[in-house]
Formats: structure tokens, sequence, C-alpha cells
């Protein structure tokens, strides 16, 4: 077994606030967290699509929906539709909000 060294490893950090909100689920937190792995973090912009969550979070995406649900009514993310010139849906801005 070997030592994480965290000064070499990427890791994500969620807020204290997150980790101990008892109105979230474990659903609710570790699609939080999938959205800190493909955060910018200097626009806290997040653009992975539902389905990519879904696989990497280990969910259904329905799942990543109810979670997506939850995380806007606490205040801890902002969607934002995108959409290609032609109309055409894209995958939603996530924007990680400071609670």
């Amino acid at each position: 077994m070997q030592v994480i060294d965290y000064r070499t490893a990427k890791f994500v950090m969620i807020p204290q606030s997150l980790a101990q909100d008892k109105s979230l689920t474990h659903r609710d937190k570790i699609v939080y967290m999938t959205l800190c792995l493909y955060s910018d973090n200097a626009s806290k912009q997040s653009h992975p699509s539902a389905q990519t969550i879904a696989e990497v979070a280990g969910i259904g995406r329905n799942g990543v929906f109810k979670a997506f649900a939850a995380l806007e009514k606490s205040g801890y993310i902002r969607r934002e539709k995108r959409t290609y010139k032609g109309g055409k849906q894209t995958t939603n801005t996530y924007y990680l909000l400071d609670k």
C-alpha cells in the first residue's frame, strides 16, 4: 500500500458546509464532487454531460437530475442552459457557488 502524496496527486475539495449538510443525500454529494472534477478553478464553471456525471458517480441519469435539483435548491450550484447557434442544446454550464 502506498500513501497518497497530496502535493502531486490531483484531488477535489468540497465546502465543509456541503459535507455537513444533512439535507443532502450521498448521491447529491457525489454529484457535486463529480462536478468539481470537471470544474475550472478560476471560473468555478463545469460543463460535463449528465451521462458523464452518471458514469463517474456510478449512479443513473435520473439520480443525477435529482441531485442537480437538490444542489440548486440548497444553493450549492446554479445551472445555465447552453445551446449551439442552431438552437440545439449542448451540455449545461454548472457554477459552483460559495455558500
